[in-house]
């Protein structure tokens, strides 16, 4: 959140508390009351009800701070995962660069095999925002993948085999016979 953001959602609770600063209400809690029926666009955030007390703390935090206060705070931890220490970012790397065209789905598969992640502590969408926000997954290979590609000929043969349409057989047009294709070719090649 920039400095912008915060500023309009300080001035924002501002306005709804300036009539009890300026002495336009009789009584506060009163007026905070009859405001927290209804709802508002917070700027940035959408449309949010809010309770009494919420216009109470926003008034007290104005008091104190003045403008400052009524801005929303900016997270120390910011860019930092709160549930994921250094030594399981160590084992996620481990395991990226032993498996480097894994699935961060099949990564988190691994981790809890092995039990490096609990299932209750760490969910799966939490290991891939890590990932992609800590560019730990090679955007794109440099050679594409090849499941059953061989280095040297003869190690890996496929085949395969297909009905084919029915043929005349011979001069009779009457006697027919089905073809079969059959195909064995070496991987290498």
């Amino acid at each position: 959140m920039d400095q912008k953001h915060r500023e309009s959602i300080a001035l924002f609770k501002y306005g709804l508390i300036a009539p009890v600063l300026n002495g336009n209400t009789k009584s506060q809690m009163k007026y905070f009351r009859e405001i927290a029926l209804k709802k508002y666009d917070v700027p940035y955030q959408g449309e949010k009800t809010f309770k009494a007390e919420t216009f109470k703390s926003w008034l007290k935090k104005y008091r104190k701070n003045g403008i400052e206060g009524l801005m929303p705070k900016i997270r120390k931890d910011k860019g930092q995962s709160r549930k994921i220490d250094d030594h399981l970012v160590d084992n996620i790397k481990n395991v990226l660069s032993t498996y480097p065209n894994i699935s961060a789905s099949a990564a988190y598969k691994i981790l809890v095999s092995e039990g490096k992640i609990r299932t209750d502590g760490i969910q799966e969408q939490t290991l891939r925002k890590f990932i992609k926000n800590n560019n730990l997954k090679e955007k794109a290979l440099k050679t594409p993948r090849k499941k059953y590609e061989k280095e040297h000929i003869n190690e890996l043969w496929i085949a395969d085999a297909m009905h084919g349409p029915y043929i005349n057989a011979g001069d009779d047009d009457k006697k027919k016979k089905k073809v079969f294709l059959i195909a064995a070719i070496d991987d290498h090649s």
